[in-house]
């Protein structure tokens, strides 16, 4: 353990704070410095969607827009999927890595701990009265599957069929209206969050923390588009179904990109509980909407979190395990309200040098009675010009489920003390789970913070 002594006074603190106040003051500005773009991020993929597939006029007039509206109902269904999760993106812990108790008899402040803490959980143990921690971490996310679809290999698939021009209920009666379009969407999303944070011990049982995220947002949407002449085939010259290009496929593509401030954090922990190798803990988390929704920088949804922290130390290794339930009250207008939440993680964390710990969690999430979408197969009947009786081919549909979805990941990570009180943080974190809006690589984590 090391001692400190007790601050003289507040002007020994003051280049500190300065400093920290100058952090904030930086995030601010960034925030200010939002990329323009052409409506807001957050529509991008229903306004792609949302387009009527017009061929070339062949001699009459070929529409493919689905009765059920079912390519506006595909976008909507994609973006609620993405929006929904996207910004609530796992936030590290903003508690120091140094805790202290003071011992009024040595006018001193010991530390408290071997190890350093966990970095996406949290423990028990509290800075210590008048402690103060900051610092800043980043992290970037390359999204690549929502609800077990690959969103960059093809998974997204559904089709459209021809319009009811005869107004009849069926694809049978009029033959040329048994073609269909084949759809494919494709995306590209990645986000990257830099936070900076505050933690303040009010009392040796109570800290404060406040986190405030920086976020950069791209987006690319493509959707593939290929004519399937199925009752139309041998009609070639020309044919009853092509693109204005003269082929039997499309390309339709759209990208943007967003940055600024996401949902502040603010977050209170309260050690209610102390033995001598551990203890327990309450903390409450109020993610606000600060976050512009429409540039999917925030969710627009408060969330309310309680967590139950349980940690106890055995020398250098301390475990500990959180359980937890967040609230949310509201959202936007493309995805709805945001579900509530049940929240726990269990690791550890091991000081394996005086310089030097180890960190590692499981993180699980369940988003309750959330949506998914799900690739379903269905009939379309049709009936070619010369054939005798209608035929079936099953083509894929996108449809929305509602159902608890499981977010779970696997973190481990070092900190390391470079200098005084000055820690080095770098963590990786893995996705174990295909459910939700997910990165199936390893996702990096680098961060500073300093105690004093």
């Amino acid at each position: 353990m090391t001692l400190s002594k007790t601050p003289a006074n507040a002007l020994r603190r003051l280049p500190i704070i300065t400093l920290v106040c100058s952090l904030f003051l930086l995030a601010g500005l960034q925030a200010s410095q939002s990329d323009a773009q052409i409506g807001p991020l957050a529509e991008l993929i229903p306004n792609l969607f949302d387009r009527t597939v017009v061929l070339a006029e062949t001699g009459h007039q070929a529409h493919f827009v689905d009765s059920s509206e079912l390519l506006v109902a595909a976008g909507i269904q994609l973006n609620s999927s993405v929006v929904g999760q996207l910004g609530t993106f796992p936030v590290s812990s903003a508690s120091g890595g140094f805790t202290f108790e003071f011992d009024p008899e040595l006018n001193l402040f010991a530390r408290s701990t071997d190890s350093f803490g966990p970095i996406f959980s949290e423990r028990a143990d509290t800075l210590g009265k008048g402690k103060m921690s900051f610092g800043i971490n980043v992290s970037r996310f390359e999204y690549d599957v929502v609800d077990g679809l690959d969103l960059r290999n093809g998974d997204l698939e559904f089709t459209l069929t021809h319009l009811d021009t005869n107004h009849d209920g069926s694809t049978v009666e009029t033959f040329f209206e048994g073609d269909l379009v084949f759809i494919n969407a494709l995306l590209d999303v990645s986000s990257q969050a830099t936070v900076f944070f505050v933690s303040y011990g009010v009392t040796e049982r109570l800290d404060l923390a406040v986190a405030i995220p920086i976020v950069q947002v791209d987006m690319t949407a493509q959707l593939q588009t290929t004519i399937l002449r199925q009752a139309t085939e041998g009609f070639s010259d020309p044919p009853f179904h092509i693109f204005s290009n003269g082929t039997d496929s499309e390309l339709y593509e759209d990208s943007g990109s967003s940055s600024g401030i996401g949902d502040v954090l603010l977050r209170s922990k309260y050690r209610f509980f102390d033995r001598e190798r551990g203890g327990l803990a309450f903390q409450l988390d109020l993610r606000l909407p600060t976050g512009e929704e429409a540039e999917l920088l925030g969710t627009g949804a408060t969330q309310i979190k309680g967590l139950l922290i349980g940690s106890t130390h055995f020398g250098a290794f301390s475990p500990h395990i959180n359980l937890g339930y967040t609230v949310s009250s509201g959202g936007n207008d493309l995805v709805g309200d945001l579900p509530n939440e049940i929240n726990m993680s269990l690791g550890f964390d091991a000081a394996i040098h005086s310089r030097v710990t180890f960190a590692g969690d499981v993180l699980w999430r369940a988003l309750l009675d959330a949506r998914q979408i799900r690739v379903e197969q269905i009939d379309f009947p049709y009936k070619p010009f010369d054939a005798p009786a209608p035929l079936l081919t099953q083509r894929p549909t996108l449809e929305t489920v509602t159902q608890d979805v499981d977010l779970i990941d696997v973190s481990i990570g070092l900190k390391i003390n470079v200098a005084k009180q000055l820690l080095l943080t770098t963590n990786l974190l893995y996705s174990v789970s295909d459910d939700g809006l997910r990165d199936r690589g390893i996702v990096p984590l680098i961060g500073l913070d300093y105690s004093f």
